[in-house]
């Protein structure tokens, strides 16, 4: 037993970060199901207000976010709304067109967006790899939107719907995180992921009163809590703690490293629990977009400050 603890002791994040991938992968299948039962709008507001007692606990326990800076809560407000309010919604919506699968992929590719836009912003180095991986991400993103057909390439209204509503999504966390980044940097990234999940349950909650004030406990059966609980707290609130975690322990890209895997944790399990279809376009299409997320993550380098810059600081 001690042998046993020694060696996985020194791979505690590794472990923890392993067993996240597979709840976050799993969660594309619990949403699916669970939108049988609820609304979109309705289905994000209660999992969100699910886990808000423990995100609440978990601020009271972590001073930093007891005290924000005042100048800090302007920017946490627009990181909650287009990275967590915005992205929510487009999320859970595009589960009700397309197929978990397609949403799994497409989420995948926010990191190259934000590549993308920084490169237009020369934030970032045009380095060749960069460039490679973000044409390689946008043929796979082709390849997925039009793979879904049983006949080969073609265009379904849904999928297309579905498909254009979660990269519209990808696309509003990607610009979250850039003109987020000051505010991280001023008052910490936990704190800011606390209070930025707080007031993403409370926007939330907004969104979906007209359906929620009409709910009743006949709308709430035994059946649905499991998906709720593994989505609002599971999902949500443990892996909101056990990144953070990873991130301390591992640092920022071996941590981020596992994020490649989440999406194929979801294809995997949505193919064999949900059925979804899998066609050669389908495939080719996700092995692109996840080749290309990853080279575009490991050719990131940020464009040196100018000398004068530097001399003013």
């Amino acid at each position: 037993m001690n042998r046993l603890k020694t060696i996985l002791y020194p791979r505690r994040a590794d472990l923890a970060m392993s067993v996240i991938t597979l709840i976050w992968g799993f969660h594309f299948v619990v949403v699916k199901d669970s939108l049988d039962d609820f609304a979109p709008l309705t289905f994000n507001a209660i999992r969100f207000s699910l886990g808000l007692p423990l995100i609440l606990l978990l601020a009271w326990r972590t001073p930093a976010a007891r005290h924000i800076p005042r100048d800090a809560w302007g920017g946490i407000a627009a990181i909650a709304l287009l990275g967590s309010i915005g992205y929510q919604v487009g999320f859970v919506n595009s589960m009700n067109y397309t197929t978990s699968t397609n949403v799994a992929l497409l989420a995948a590719t926010a990191p190259t967006w934000t590549a993308l836009i920084s490169l237009g912003q020369g934030r970032l180095r045009p380095r060749r790899g960069l460039l490679i991986g973000i044409v390689i991400t946008l043929g796979g993103v082709v390849l997925v939107v039009l793979g879904r057909s049983g006949e080969g390439l073609a265009l379904s209204h849904d999928d297309l719907i579905g498909s254009a509503i979660m990269l519209a999504a990808a696309l509003l966390a990607a610009v979250s995180t850039l003109i987020g980044k000051p505010t991280v940097d001023r008052a910490g990234s936990m704190s800011v992921a606390i209070w930025s999940y707080t007031l993403t349950a409370f926007g939330l909650g907004l969104l979906a009163l007209p359906d929620l004030i009409t709910l009743t406990a006949d709308d709430l059966p035994l059946r649905v809590w499991p998906n709720l609980l593994y989505s609002g707290v599971l999902s949500s609130v443990t892996g909101f703690i056990v990144w953070n975690y990873a991130l301390g322990v591992l640092g920022p890209t071996r941590a981020a490293g596992y994020n490649n895997l989440t999406p194929i944790v979801a294809a995997a399990a949505s193919i064999m629990l949900l059925g979804d279809p899998v066609t050669a376009a389908l495939l080719a299409g996700g092995v692109l977009t996840m080749a290309g997320v990853i080279l575009t993550r490991r050719n990131i380098f940020l464009r040196p400050a100018k000398i004068r810059e530097i001399s003013e600081s």
